[in-house]
C-alpha cells in the first residue's frame, strides 16, 4: 500500500540548507565554498553536515557518520533544505541506518542526484516524503553553476504551481526529445533515478515501485550492452512493464567503444527493451549528468506526452 504523499515546505529566501556528503569524499574541499556562494547567492543561509571533510576510502566518512548527518539536518528545526555536495558512490550502505520516522516527522526539500537515487528513492518510499533528483551543490551548481539549473530547481522547490511544463533541451543545445515508443499520453507519479543505483536496489526493501508510475532513468559512462543488461534486469523484476510511461535522460558518454565499437548503440538497445512495452518512452530530458539539467520531484503526478514530446507536473512538489 502507498504511503500517503508528504511535500515538504517550499522554499523561500531567507531558509537555512544544509550540505552533507551521503557518498563518495569531495575531491576537492573549495567545492564547500563555492556551493555556499551559489546557495547563499539564492538567498539561503547554509550550514555544513558536520561530517564533509571526512575520506575513509571511497568514501565521505564511515557509514554512521554520513547517516548521522542526514538526520542532524532532518532533526535541526531551523534547516528547511537539504542539499547533497557530491554522488559517487555510497548511499545505498547507509539506508539501513536511517530513521524513518524523523524523516517522516520533519520533510525537508532533500536534493541530489546519481549515486543519491538509492537515498531519494528508499526516503520516498519509505516515508511517501517527496525527495528532488536535481543538481548536486558542488559538483553542479558549485563548480558549474547556470541560469538553467537554478531557475528550474527554484520552479519546483520555490513554487507552489499547479502545473509545470519541463524543458525537453538545455538552451544552446540543438537536441530534441526523441520518441522512442508509443503515442499520446500517459499520467502517474515519478520515481526514478540513476539507471546503475536504481538496478541495484532490486531484491532489496528499498526496491523502487513502478507501478503505474512515471519511470525516469539517466546513466553515464556507460557501454550499451551495460545498459542493456541493466534494463534487461529491471524487465526481468517486472519493472518495466508494470510502468505507464518512461522517460530516458540523456546519457553522457553511453556508446560504444573500444572492440564493442560495431555493435549495438545506445539508441538500438533502448529501442529494443523499451520499444515493445506498449507505453510512451522518450529519450533526451536533461536531467543526467550533462551540465545543464532540470529537478525533478519523486512522488509526484506527472504527464508525458509523446505527440509534441514534453513531460508536465500536475500538481505542486512542496506545500506552502
Amino acid at each position: 500500500m502507498d504511503k500517503p504523499l508528504i511535500k515538504p515546505r517550499r522554499l523561500k529566501s531567507g531558509d537555512t540548507v544544509g550540505l552533507v556528503t551521503p557518498a563518495s569524499p569531495l575531491l576537492d574541499f573549495r567545492d564547500i565554498a563555492r556551493a555556499g556562494k551559489v546557495l547563499r547567492g539564492l538567498g539561503f543561509n547554509v550550514l555544513h553536515g558536520k561530517n564533509i571533510r571526512q575520506r575513509t576510502g571511497f568514501l565521505a566518512g564511515g557509514d554512521t557518520e554520513r547517516a548521522e548527518d542526514l538526520h542532524s539536518m532532518f532533526a535541526e528545526r531551523a534547516v528547511r533544505g537539504i542539499f547533497a555536495l557530491r554522488g559517487g558512490y555510497g548511499s545505498g550502505r547507509i539506508l539501513e541506518l536511517l530513521d524513518w520516522e524523523l524523516i517522516a516527522s520533519n520533510p525537508k526539500v532533500l536534493v541530489g542526484h546519481s549515486d543519491l537515487s538509492a537515498v531519494l528513492t528508499a526516503i520516498h518510499s519509505r516515508t511517501g516524503m517527496v525527495t528532488f533528483w536535481g543538481p548536486l551543490a558542488g559538483y553542479d551548481l558549485g563548480r558549474s553553476p547556470s541560469p538553467f539549473k537554478t531557475r528550474w530547481l527554484k520552479a519546483v522547490t520555490f513554487k507552489t504551481s499547479n502545473e509545470l511544463k519541463l524543458p525537453g533541451s538545455p538552451p544552446g543545445i540543438r537536441r530534441r526529445l526523441r520518441v522512442l515508443a508509443g503515442h499520446g499520453t500517459a499520467q502517474g507519479r515519478l520515481v526514478g533515478g540513476n539507471l546503475s543505483v536504481i538496478t541495484s536496489l532490486l531484491g532489496t526493501p528499498f526496491e523502487i515501485d513502478t507501478r503505474g508510475r512515471l519511470l525516469f532513468f539517466e546513466d553515464v559512462d556507460e557501454e550499451p550492452y551495460r545498459i542493456d543488461r541493466m534494463l534487461t534486469q529491471l524487465a526481468l523484476a517486472g519493472k518495466l512493464h508494470q510502468a505507464a510511461g518512461i522517460i530516458v535522460g540523456y546519457c553522457v558518454n553511453c556508446e560504444s567503444s573500444g572492440r564493442m565499437r560495431r555493435t549495438f548503440n545506445l539508441s538500438q538497445v533502448l529501442k529494443d527493451r523499451l520499444g515493445h512495452l506498449g507505453i510512451p518512452v522518450i529519450y533526451g530530458s536533461p536531467l543526467g549528468h550533462e551540465p545543464e539539467k532540470i529537478t525533478l520531484p519523486l512522488g509526484v503526478k506527472a504527464r508525458l506526452d509523446t505527440e509534441r514530446p514534453a513531460l508536465t507536473l500536475l500538481e505542486a512538489a512542496v506545500s506552502h
